[in-house]
């Protein structure tokens, strides 16, 4: 029996509803989780904000209604304490698996932070895991707060969105315990306090969008200031990808475009011991774009050949674009003039050869340009960008050659 025409009318009004609601839930039911690790050490307090309570699941059924959390891992136990009674301590196995969430839009407090989502706690390799599970564009907003000023223009803020919203979904799953870290090592993540309205909009207006190269998720690494022209990968890293090429950079205005540092011979000897200390360098080897690439230390016991990345992390550089200089330290020495014509000779002689011999009266001058690894976007560089008129596509298109921008 065929259905009546305002059966059939109903119907159409159901199937009309379901294709075009569906999707939208479909879009944010997709949205992926991400997992955090922020913490990874023996002692971990978290509480709520003001006089909500926090929901910690894995704890004794007794334990409902909690201001605040304190967990000790010691001589192999883990113990906690709750609402700050520090006299009363309770056993955990060492299997354990809390889970902190609350209702409060003002997240869980954790050390001097605030988190949205909820943590979890676990131990690993005896210490206390504390990994922040969170809705990825949730993430995005404090990414791009810790990752760029928040008085960059919008555009610079809307590509630092696309680029993290991109490293953060080429690792999704990667790893069995957590997805990223909090810091460098992965991209900075500070929590709720690195959230403005500016910022939100910069995340919300490029939602889902991310950066392809032939229809594959890129590695849209970033770094603060290049020095004048970003570095290809192959020269950083083991791989040279064809979306990661060496470009002018216009990070001029960069607070680290140019920047000095400077190490005296007593300095050198702790941080290089198995050498007696350094008496002198040489840079052998340099990438297109001046970045150093391998030196030799000439030490007290031995010589050694190093590459400019270990430098830079020995010496706790900006980066590894830099040359050296000698200069003489006045409060080391009793015989000034001597000293100053020396001084002179050593300046006259750098290039080509080797640094001479360091003195103890001399300290090592570095002079260096930009600061990160300088593949992929310069934040300094879109900002200027952006304050020239550039779009985020613009921007995005000049730092990742060849790359595609369209939605997950």
């Amino acid at each position: 029996m065929s259905a009546s025409p305002k059966a059939k009318s109903g119907w159409a009004i159901i199937f009309v509803a379901i294709f075009f609601i569906s999707p939208i839930k479909a879009i944010a039911a997709r949205e992926p989780i991400i997992r955090v690790l922020i913490s990874n050490e023996n002692k971990a307090r978290f509480r709520a904000d003001s006089v909500e309570n926090i929901f910690v699941q894995g704890l004794s059924s007794n334990h409902r209604r909690i201001k605040s959390l304190n967990l000790v891992y010691s001589n192999n136990e883990v113990k906690y304490s709750i609402n700050n009674d520090l006299n009363a301590w309770f056993e955990l196995p060492n299997n354990f698996n809390l889970i902190i969430r609350n209702s409060d839009k003002r997240g869980i407090w954790f050390k001097n932070r605030r988190y949205a989502g909820e943590l979890r706690v676990s131990l690993n390799d005896k210490k206390l895991n504390i990994i922040n599970y969170l809705k990825l564009e949730k993430y995005l907003k404090s990414v791009v707060g810790s990752e760029m000023p928040k008085e960059f223009p919008l555009a610079a803020l809307q590509a630092q969105a696309i680029a993290a919203r991109t490293y953060a979904l080429k690792l999704l799953d990667k790893n069995k315990l957590f997805d990223l870290h909090s810091t460098q090592a992965s991209q900075v993540y500070l929590g709720l306090e690195s959230e403005t309205v500016k910022i939100n909009r910069a995340v919300k207006s490029t939602n889902s969008l991310v950066l392809f190269y032939k229809d594959q998720l890129i590695d849209a690494v970033f770094h603060s200031s290049s020095g004048g022209r970003t570095e290809s990968s192959g020269q950083v890293w083991k791989y040279q990808l064809p979306y990661l090429k060496s470009v002018i950079d216009y990070d001029h205005n960069s607070t680290k475009y140019k920047w000095t540092d400077k190490f005296t011979s007593a300095e050198l000897e702790k941080i290089f011991p198995d050498l007696g200390g350094v008496n002198s360098i040489h840079i052998i080897e340099r990438s297109n774009t001046d970045r150093v690439l391998k030196i030799i230390l000439y030490g007290t016991n031995r010589n050694k050949i190093i590459s400019g990345k270990n430098l830079r992390k020995k010496l706790k550089l900006l980066s590894t674009k830099f040359e050296f200089d000698l200069k003489f330290n006045p409060f080391n020495s009793s015989n000034l003039d001597n000293k100053l014509n020396f001084d002179t000779k050593l300046v006259n002689d750098l290039a080509p050869q080797p640094l001479p011999l360091i003195p103890e009266e001399f300290f090592l001058l570095v002079k260096g340009f930009g600061a990160g690894h300088g593949v992929g976007m310069s934040q300094w560089g879109a900002k200027a960008m952006a304050e020239r008129g550039s779009s985020f596509r613009k921007i995005l298109k000049h730092y990742y050659t060849g790359v595609q921008i369209k939605t997950y």
